[in-house]
């Protein structure tokens, strides 16, 4: 990563976020982008009002990056930019005119104008980005996460968070975790019943193949991966799995393949990011 965005809206989820983009790549510059958000109706006494609001609101911006820049103590790798619109379309249109190639974001922000509140800021760039989004929920820690998980289901969109994962998180240990079937009620209940052990068997082979992939990849990158399957649901199984190993960071596919373990943003991905306890990336 070369350039990494960070929308700046004063935030404790915010400053998480700045901590997280410059810890993650010593190399990369990181540009704190500060939104102001209209405050009226599309009428206009409430244009008239923006048209003097703005100058004043943007300066005071300004100097509040140049604040936190200086806070950081960063030097030139912090660039700064203040721009008027909706949070998420601005953050958006930003991205040619910065030439990011990254976006960390975080889970959500203060009351206010300039709020990046997952499920709707969040949500929606990391749904719309062209490039990698990184939800970040919690302060990172001071060294790289003990373990890295990436729901991987033999996708392109799959394989490519795990490229992404061995490339982003050389010194971390990697999980590749498969979710597998049933995910009803009467499949579970089939699955341990005692004529379905063939069922059970195939299943359980089709989980080893797929997961051979991820060992493939990871050799492929002079590394090695641990695989796990699970049954149950995708997001539910997921969610679960980082809370019970302690998962550090989640790497997610933006989409996926049909099918059982299907990882799709505006689903799965979705509720990965509301509901995980660590930060989660979304490759692209």
């Amino acid at each position: 990563m070369s350039r990494i965005l960070v929308p700046y809206d004063q935030s404790e989820q915010a400053d998480h976020a700045l901590e997280h983009a410059l810890s993650t790549s010593e190399s990369a510059t990181v540009v704190l982008l500060h939104v102001v958000e209209p405050a009226g109706d599309h009428t206009g006494v409430a244009a008239g009002y923006e048209a003097s609001r703005y100058p004043g609101q943007h300066e005071n911006a300004e100097e509040m990056l140049d604040g936190v820049r200086e806070a950081h103590d960063a030097g030139e790798r912090i660039e700064t930019a203040v721009r008027y619109g909706r949070p998420a379309h601005t953050t958006l249109s930003y991205l040619d005119e910065a030439g990011v190639d990254h976006i960390v974001i975080g889970s959500h922000g203060r009351d206010g104008a300039a709020r990046l509140l997952l499920g709707s800021v969040a949500e929606t760039v990391a749904r719309r980005s062209p490039v990698p989004v990184t939800v970040v929920r919690q302060a990172p820690p001071s060294d790289a996460p003990e373990q890295v998980l990436v729901p991987f289901d033999g996708s392109t969109h799959s394989r490519r968070a795990l490229t992404y994962a061995l490339e982003s998180f050389p010194q971390t240990d990697i999980t590749a975790l498969y979710v597998t079937y049933p995910t009803t009620d009467a499949g579970r209940d089939a699955a341990e019943s005692d004529g379905a052990q063939g069922w059970v068997d195939e299943r359980d082979d089709h989980a080893e193949s797929v997961l051979s992939g991820a060992t493939d990849i990871a050799a492929d990158h002079d590394r090695s991966v641990e695989t796990r399957s699970a049954a149950g649901t995708p997001a539910d199984t997921i969610v679960e799995f980082v809370e019970q190993e302690e998962v550090g960071h989640v790497v997610l596919g933006s989409a996926g393949r049909d099918g059982i373990a299907r990882l799709l943003l505006g689903s799965v991905a979705e509720t990965v990011m509301r509901r995980s306890p660590a930060s989660v990336t979304i490759a692209k």
